[in-house]
């Protein structure tokens, strides 16, 4: 199923609706990925992660 999108200068874009499926869904999977990462690693791993920059 293709999506036309008209822009303000009267052009048209068409996206193929199972783009925007896949995009959401990697999305999502990768968000799941980081908070369970995120859950999992121990606390001076977190604090290590923040590096600090000179001036």
């Amino acid at each position: 199923m293709k999506i036309v999108h008209k822009t303000r200068n009267g052009e048209t874009r068409e996206a193929l609706l199972k783009e925007y499926f896949i995009t959401a869904s990697l999305i999502a999977l990768l968000k799941r990925v980081g908070e369970e990462a995120a859950k999992v690693a121990p606390n001076r791993t977190k604090d290590q992660a923040l590096a600090r920059i000179r001036h």
